[in-house]
Parts: structure tokens; sequence; C-alpha cells
């Protein structure tokens, strides 16, 4: 069997060409679409994924490197609705950079400040706010990170936060998250196989790399443990200090780990959809 990869920018375009027949396999369908592809005759396959969605905070801001300000933020995001609505109900919130989809996975990972546009409120008088404007960099290119602006930029206006969209196109937004030239960023992380590869990610010297969204000592300190230890109860107890230190610190507001859901032909058999999504074809065939 002889496999196409075949590359079609257009989402709209994508699901026409699947509908048609034209198309065997369509990776990353939206959620939204998931009953227009089964209304359709597709089979829709999903699973918990490892692709984490999640809004970049500056904290050399002058702002944002206030620990009651980012405190306000995390107070004022409700991340459950946020996976809610833009997933169509099939993911909920996940503020860890340990998956659902980890084995090393459990409910310790979804402790973070609660949502409580109240106490949200109380932290900017805390922190002397007042009304300065806070920007929300987000693009078109990519759906999910534009509805997650829209929808944050609600939610920290109805807690008394001045929240602004700052609308990219995508290079320009790259650019800005390669320099840290943002206060806030709707983004978005692919897939990683390991937790330590995720805080790898986001951990690092900001005077060296830009890149980098957690600047901590102790927290480099835990995630270099992880990588030096095979253990797994190790590694476990280290990743729970991590997310501890970090539901503290508030670097970085994760919201919720994007799920795998591949729309494909009923002709298509042996296929699964896999956490990284990334389609994987071994051992797929099709039926005429």
């Amino acid at each position: 069997m002889r496999v196409r990869f075949m590359i079609i920018p257009n989402t709209a375009a994508a699901e026409t060409a699947l509908f048609a027949g034209e198309l065997d396999v369509l990776p990353d369908l939206e959620s939204s679409r998931v009953e227009e592809a089964k209304s359709r005759g597709m089979t829709v396959l999903s699973t918990q994924g490892l692709s984490w969605t999640a809004i970049l905070l500056q904290t050399k801001d002058p702002l944002l490197s206030n620990a009651k300000m980012r405190a306000a933020l995390a107070h004022a995001t409700d991340i459950n609705q946020i996976a809610a609505a833009r997933t169509n109900g099939v993911a909920t919130g996940d503020p860890s950079a340990v998956a659902q989809a980890s084995s090393f996975f459990d409910d310790e990972f979804l402790k973070w400040p609660e949502y409580d546009p109240v106490k949200a409120k109380a932290l900017l008088d805390e922190a002397g706010y007042k009304g300065e404007p806070v920007k929300i960099q987000t693009n078109t290119r990519y759906q999910g990170m534009c509805e997650n602006a829209v929808l944050l930029q609600a939610m920290l206006t109805a807690a008394g936060f001045n929240a602004q969209l700052e609308v990219l196109d995508w290079a320009a937004q790259l650019d800005n998250y390669l320099a840290g030239k943002f206060q806030i960023q709707s983004f978005g992380y692919s897939a990683r196989l390991d937790p330590s590869l995720m805080y790898g990610v986001i951990l690092g010297d900001k005077t060296t790399d830009p890149t980098a969204q957690w600047d901590s000592k102790e927290a480099l300190d835990l995630y270099t443990k992880s990588m030096a230890t095979t253990d797994p109860a190790q590694r476990k107890a280290l990743f729970k200090q991590l997310h501890a230190l970090m539901a503290k610190d508030v670097p970085i507001l994760g919201l919720y780990y994007e799920p795998s859901v591949d729309a494909v032909s009923p002709k298509v058999k042996g296929y699964s959809v896999w956490p990284a999504a990334n389609p994987r074809v071994w051992g797929v065939w099709k039926s005429e």
C-alpha cells in the first residue's frame, strides 16, 4: 500500500475532500465538527491528547512581574469553561505540564488557584492595579488560539482587568514569542511524550532564552532531578513538587490538552488515533 500525504491548509477544504472520498484520513478534526463528520458516514476516533494549550505570561513585564497580578489572572480564568467551549466538551481543564494522558497523572496535578473573580478583584486591589491595559496577543491562523483569547479577554474584563486583544498574523506572533515580546499570549505546545520534556520547554533563564516562561532556580533543580532518574515513583514525586511550585508562582496559565480527534473514511481499517496527534499507518489497510 502506498501512503500519500496531502497538504490542505484550509480546514473546510480538507473536510470537503474527506467527505468526497479524496482523502482517507483527516487528522486533528475540530471537536465542533465531530457530529457533522459522523453524519457524513465518517468514523471519528478520539483520545486524550498531549498537546498543551496555554496562556503565556511575560513575568518580566512591569505589571505581570507582580506575583499578585498573576495570581489574580489565575483566579479570573475558568479553565474548565474554556476547555469545554473550545473542545465541545471533549476535554477538561488541565493546568499542569503533566497531561491526563500521561501515566504519571493523578488528580493532584489539577490543583490550581480556583476560579474566583471576587478574589481576583481583591488581588488586583492589593497589587495596586489602576486599570493599565493588559494586551493578549493572538492570531487567526489557529482558530483555537483566537477563541481562547476571546474567552480569556471576557473573563479578565469581568474580573476588573483592562484586557485588550492584539490580533497579529501568526508569523508576527511567533516572532514575538521567540523574542519574549508580549504581555500575554494565547499559545500552544506540541505533544511531548514525557512530562520532563514539557517542563524543559517552559523552564529556563529568560535573560539568555526569551522563549523560557518560568525562570526559577528551584524549579530548574527539580526538573534536572526528574531527568536524572528512571524510577517512576521518584519522577512522579518530583513532577508533583514542580506543579505545586508552578501553582504558587503562576508563570503560565495551562488551559487544557487538545484531544486527538481524527476522522477517517469507513473504508480505512486498523487505524487508531494517537495521543501525540500524529497519524500512524503501520498495519492500516483500505477496503475496496
